[in-house]
Parts: structure tokens; C-alpha cells; sequence
């Protein structure tokens, strides 16, 4: 019974996105506009979370351009599934600066690890990238709880290159991969911006001005593998079209300070946060958790503050 209402809800997905992209667009200002007045996807969460960065006034303003980047890019992951790779490739463009960076590295022969946040639609993002650089790509998911909706969508995000790793099987994957002798350079992707499953384990400093728990994954792989890290910046230029830029974050870290690199890395979200509020997916429960007694929080260095 759960594999049949598995295979429907897929069905439905899918021929939802078959249709046309205006269409799309047009059914998802409808739904916005119904979820920022009536009562949206997690609408507790998303105004807590605006008003503890924005507080009480500006977050009122700011939640219907959150629901509407949020139904914008609910119907274009649906339309990934069938979208032809054509169409998609004409829809994300890349900075040519960002793109000699990552030639450049690929011709020194390093591993790169490209940090990046919930902006915009970052699965378009994370689908095209591996056609525009020469790298191998890996990037690292957690795995959905249906495992037939779950398998489609990995199919359908690896068809154009990139490799789709789930985070518990990540570790041997890249050991397989160091082993290997005729490997190619690598990029391999994280999404750090989530809440940490656990505080105590979690490096706390301040994201946009307040107390916050990080992943300090993004750091130790580059530390552990000598990696260069690269920040994708993601920015909306039109209804399903977006830009890429790739940024530098460090090129050598072994010399770097503790939590340098994930400064650097927050400084770049906090940037595009300030860049395009309404764009970062502010449903996550991104401050569920409280600070452990005696747990310090880091001073910030790189830090992007936002625009009072």
C-alpha cells in the first residue's frame, strides 16, 4: 500500500511538471499569494525565523516574497523530472569569472570542496554545474524516507554527471576515491547551512547576528583532503532562471586557523541572504537548538552583516 501511494504521488509530480514553464509560474504566484494570507508551509517557523534576524515589521514584509521563491522553486523541482536537459541548461547560466576559477584549479589538479546554501533554486543549480567544469562531481544528501520517491530523484539530479552520495556512506566513498590511481580532479558539494543533529557536537557562533549552530563538515574535509573551498553563490534573474557564481572561500587551508574556513563560508551565505532576503529557505528549523552550558560561541571575523 505505501509503494502504491508512493508511485501515485510520483505520477502526480510528474505530470504536474510536464506542463509549461509559464504555467508553472502562474499557478505558483496563485499558491503563494493564498499560503503568505490565509496560511502557509510551516508559516510559524518562517515568521519566527524572519523576525529573529529582521525583527517584527520588516519579516510582515518579507514573508510573501518568501512564499513566493518557496512555490517557485516547490514547481520547478517537479518540472526537473522531466524537464529536457536542453531547457534546463538554458536556464542557469555561469559567470565566466567564477568559471576560470574552477578551470584554474581543475588545471592544478585539486580537490575542491564547493560549500553553498538554500538560495533560490539551488537543485537546478546542483543538477547543471557538473556540464559547465571539468571536475568529477560528488555532492553529499541526506536520503528521503520514501525510497522510491527517493531513488527517482537521485536518478533524475545524477543524469547530467553529478554524483549523488548519502552523508552515512560518504566517508568510504571518498576513501575508494583517494584510492584510487586514475582519478580526476573532484569537487565534491555541501549544503551547510541546516540545523546540526546534535548541539554539543556543533561549532556555535553568531549567523545573522544571533546564536547559531554550524556544521563544521565543510571545514574538516577540506583540512583532511587539502582542498581548495569555493562558495556557489546562486541569484535569481527571472521567473526559472538563475546565475551561478563561483567564489574562492580559501585556496590553502592547512595554514588556516580554527574555523576560519566556515567563517569565510557563513560571511558568503550571510551575503546572499543580504543580497535577496526572501530567497533563503527560512522554513528550515534552522535555531531549534539552545546552547549547551558551557559551550562557547565563536567570535565572527568575516562576517557580513545585514543591512539595518
Amino acid at each position: 500500500m505505501e509503494h502504491l501511494r508512493s508511485k501515485l504521488l510520483l505520477m502526480a509530480m510528474k505530470g504536474f511538471g510536464r506542463q509549461p514553464w509559464w504555467l508553472l509560474h502562474l499557478e505558483s504566484s496563485i499558491i503563494a499569494s493564498v499560503m503568505s494570507t490565509i496560511g502557509g508551509y510551516r508559516k510559524k517557523v518562517v515568521l519566527a525565523n524572519l523576525e529573529r534576524v529582521f525583527g517584527n515589521k520588516k519579516a510582515s514584509e518579507l514573508i510573501k516574497g518568501f512564499y513566493k521563491n518557496f512555490c517557485d522553486i516547490t514547481v520547478e523541482s517537479m518540472k526537473l523530472f522531466t524537464v529536457s536537459d536542453k531547457s534546463l541548461l538554458n536556464r542557469v547560466e555561469y559567470s565566466s569569472k567564477g568559471l576560470q576559477l574552477m578551470n584554474r584549479l581543475y588545471d592544478d589538479n585539486r580537490i575542491v570542496i564547493l560549500a553553498g546554501g538554500h538560495m533560490a533554486s539551488w537543485e537546478m543549480y546542483a543538477m547543471t554545474f557538473s556540464q559547465k567544469i571539468k571536475f568529477d562531481t560528488m555532492a553529499l544528501y541526506k536520503k528521503l524516507s520514501d525510497p522510491i520517491i527517493d531513488e527517482e530523484m537521485r536518478n533524475s539530479r545524477e543524469r547530467l554527471g553529478l554524483k549523488m552520495v548519502e552523508i552515512s556512506e560518504c566517508k568510504n566513498w571518498m576513501e575508494m576515491y583517494m584510492a584510487s590511481i586514475e582519478k580526476s580532479p573532484l569537487i565534491v558539494g555541501f549544503g551547510f547551512d541546516q540545523s546540526p543533529p546534535k548541539a554539543d557536537k556543533s561549532w556555535w557562533t553568531k549567523f545573522l547576528g544571533v546564536e547559531t549552530a554550524v556544521y563544521f563538515g565543510v571545514e574538516k574535509w577540506a583540512k583532511d583532503y587539502n582542498a581548495a573551498v569555493v562558495y556557489g553563490a546562486v541569484k535569481r534573474v527571472g521567473r526559472g532562471r538563475y546565475i551561478v557564481d563561483f567564489r574562492l572561500v580559501k585556496e590553502h587551508v592547512l595554514d588556516c586557523e580554527k574555523g576560519e574556513v566556515l567563517d569565510r563560508c557563513l560571511g558568503e551565505l550571510e551575503r546572499e541572504i543580504r543580497e535577496a532576503p526572501t530567497d533563503w529557505l527560512w522554513s528550515h528549523k534552522r535555531w531549534k537548538h539552545s546552547r549547551p552550558e558551557g559551550m562557547i560561541v565563536q567570535e565572527r571575523r568575516f562576517e557580513c552583516k545585514l543591512d539595518s
